[in-house]
């Protein structure tokens, strides 16, 4: 098994953020760590309410941050975020109905999210901050 690695491709450049990023990829981890050691039950608690937790803190917190700098694609970026919790929602709701692929496609997707979302659509507005200098 082979842990994500934080590295420097992943980091804003924003304390705060990176370091709620680096949460997400310590969650993995995790999740990933107590599976090895045959922990599948609390692995998956774990995952799910610590993903769920994340989710309503970050963000929330990466939305007010972009707003309070104004951030013109604050909207578009609110949207993503939206789409992520409802998924998230409607994963959660399929595993505890007994689909167990369900709780792969979150994975999947905390796994992608850290990698597309973060490098793509964060970076952005990281970019633009850095730019105008607020950051």
């Amino acid at each position: 098994m082979v842990l994500i690695e934080w590295n420097k491709e992943l980091e804003l450049g924003i304390p705060e953020i990176d370091k709620q990023h680096k949460q997400l990829v310590d969650m993995l981890n995790e999740f990933y760590t107590e599976l090895e050691e045959g922990h599948r039950q609390e692995a998956i608690e774990h995952f799910l309410k610590n993903l769920e937790d994340y989710l309503h803190y970050h963000l929330d917190y990466e939305e007010k941050f972009m707003e309070e700098k104004g951030f013109p694609e604050t909207e578009d970026h609110k949207r993503i975020h939206k789409l992520f919790k409802e998924l998230y929602a409607e994963e959660k709701q399929r595993y505890l109905q007994g689909d167990p692929k369900a709780l792969r496609e979150l994975v999947a997707f905390a796994f992608s999210w850290l990698f597309s979302h973060i490098m793509k659509a964060d970076k952005k507005y990281a970019e633009y901050m850095r730019e105008k200098g607020l950051i």
